[in-house]
């Protein structure tokens, strides 16, 4: 059997990579903080075979062909609000009547006026919004699709400078 053994200096060399990691792990000092509104993963209801699904991406990160697709000024800025209703293994579209609303901290509310885009065998809802940032909305989302009970999907996102 052989047997390895560890220099000292390894010792001292691994033990002070761990308390550097321990540390910093442990909040010592300023945590990473993401991009200014960085896309974040979709908001999400699911209820048997659906999923509702929701994202809010900066104007300017959608690409032109996408701009081109959803209708989208890429130049104006705002906020882009995209919502889809899928059923079934295969994440079929569903068709529904989509209503979204934003509402600052203080109550204040929009409605977002939405439309449909069909592409590539898809159905979305999508609208766009202008926020003076920084700001923190909270997002209602209400959805009927024919024969389907409805479903309503909340969620927030913080929209930094």
């Amino acid at each position: 059997m052989t047997e390895h053994t560890i220099a000292p200096r390894r010792i001292s060399a691994l033990f002070g990579l761990a308390l550097v990691v321990t540390l910093a792990a442990c909040g010592n000092g300023p945590a990473p903080s993401p991009p200014p509104n960085a896309v974040e993963p979709p908001a999400e209801l699911r209820d048997g075979d659906r999923v509702l699904r929701a994202s809010l991406v900066p104007a300017g990160v959608v690409g032109a062909a996408m701009a081109r697709t959803y209708g989208i000024d890429r130049e104006a800025g705002g906020m882009v609000l995209v919502i889809s209703l899928r059923a079934g293994p295969d994440e079929a579209s569903l068709p529904a009547r989509v209503e979204a609303r934003a509402s600052d901290l203080l109550g204040r509310g929009q409605p977002i006026a939405l439309r449909e885009v069909r592409s590539d065998g898809y159905i979305d809802y999508v609208g766009t919004l202008r926020v003076k940032p920084p700001e923190t909305l909270s997002f209602d989302i209400n959805v009927e699709a024919a024969g389907a009970a409805p479903m309503t999907l909340r969620f927030s996102r913080d929209i930094l400078p």
